[in-house]
């Protein structure tokens, strides 16, 4: 489950940020449909290593991103979520990515020493 290992990551990151463990209120994470990370394992995760790493239970707000594409038949650029979904312009599955895998970090909100 690498989402363990992402929310790792995350409260690292912000260990290393803060300088030490505190008491965090809020993190805030954009996540795009290519990233791999499934947003309720991560939130399950995080919350238990939150909880057990001494950084409290901070709420975990994920902005869910879509990809961008360009289609490859007509050059329509357009958003997807749903990659079984073809072209709105002429319904061709040929494309090219071009966002999709964001996992950012975007700021946290922590307890007022």
């Amino acid at each position: 489950m690498h989402e363990f290992a992402a929310a790792q990551d995350i409260l690292e990151m912000l260990e290393h940020t803060l300088g030490a463990k505190r008491e965090v209120k809020r993190v805030h994470l954009t996540l795009g449909p290519l990233s791999g990370i499934a947003s309720d394992a991560l939130r399950f995760c995080f919350s238990e290593l939150a909880r057990l790493d001494g950084f409290g239970s901070p709420d975990l707000v994920i902005d869910e991103v879509a990809s961008r594409v360009r289609c490859g038949v007509c050059g329509m650029e357009y958003a997807v979520m749903d990659f079984a979904d073809a072209c709105p312009g002429c319904q061709s599955l040929r494309r090219e990515i071009l966002s999709g895998d964001e996992f950012t970090l975007d700021w946290a909100e922590v307890e007022e020493e």
